[in-house]
């Protein structure tokens, strides 16, 4: 049975602009600004078993509070784990994610996070898998854990496909010509970062990150290899805010033991431009079994 999804990104960054975001509460504006980097680098143990490991950076800086100036947070994490092929239908992921996650400005027993995921996936056809598994994470508000429910789909004459992963992701894309595509993508996460430095009285504090992006891109790819990717679209209920409190669960669309008092102001959502640049490699067909 051919594997589905035949390719892997390698190496990808992007950054993404929203040039005015609007207080709720004031007149102020800020520029928001994010820069990605995602390095994988799989190591083929045998047919059954490969190991994974690499690093993904995040970085965002924006006036979070009208009344502040610039601030930035940054994400490291890094990868290790394995991908298990059990048979021709079932393979599993299984993904360790510590992680550094704060404005950097000291190191700090706050600023380290540790998470983890499994994903396991049934192969339906060759040109058509499910995907599920969970997520889970300690965020600096508390336990965060994200159900996965996942699938993906090429069509026979490989110009449209979709890779769907809730409630993290999908993208929908078709190909125009050799090389050339156009994609819808929805991108949705949650995050937080510790902020080291206190203000008034205020210590302890982390932003959390709580964003809903959805974008049109076209993505051009040279020399088998090299992808180029542009796309614009809007933030959809986005927010950046700011606690010092925990809660005693969180899930995608609930917090439990919720009674925190947010210490900054929103901004509301805008329109997001994003460029991309990431290297794909092909992998090969596996022989049927």
């Amino acid at each position: 049975m051919a594997n589905t999804q035949n390719y892997i990104d390698l190496v990808k960054f992007d950054y993404a602009i929203t040039p005015v975001n609007t207080f709720d509460t004031t007149a102020a504006t800020t520029t928001l600004q994010e820069i990605n980097g995602n390095l994988t680098a799989p190591i083929v143990i045998n047919d059954r078993f490969t190991f994974l490991t690499g690093i993904t950076y995040k970085n965002i800086s924006a006036s979070f509070n009208p009344r502040r100036t610039e601030e930035s947070v940054t994400g490291l994490t890094l990868k290790l784990g394995t991908n298990v092929k059990y048979n021709s239908k079932w393979s599993g992921t299984y993904m360790f994610l510590p992680k550094i996650s704060s404005d950097l400005k000291k190191i700090s027993n706050r600023d380290f996070q540790l998470g983890a995921a499994v994903l396991m996936k049934y192969t339906k056809t060759e040109h058509f898998n499910y995907k599920f598994g969970a997520y889970g994470n300690s965020e600096l508000f508390g336990p965060f854990i994200v159900p996965l429910l996942g699938v993906y789909y090429l069509n026979p004459s490989e110009k449209f496909e979709a890779k769907v992963l809730l409630p993290l992701s999908v993208d929908l894309n078709y190909s125009i010509s050799k090389g050339l595509l156009f994609g819808l993508n929805f991108n949705g996460q949650i995050r937080s970062y510790h902020l080291n430095t206190p203000v008034n009285t205020e210590t302890d504090r982390y932003i959390v990150k709580s964003a809903k992006d959805l974008y049109t891109y076209f993505q051009y790819r040279v020399k088998n290899a090299l992808n180029f990717q542009l796309g614009i679209g809007r933030s959809l209920g986005r927010s950046y805010r700011i606690y010092n409190e925990k809660i005693s669960l969180g899930l995608p669309l609930v917090n439990f033991g919720d009674n925190r008092t947010q210490l900054n102001t929103n901004f509301s959502d805008s329109w997001l431009f994003k460029i991309a640049v990431f290297y794909r490699l092909k992998l090969e067909k596996n022989k049927p079994q």
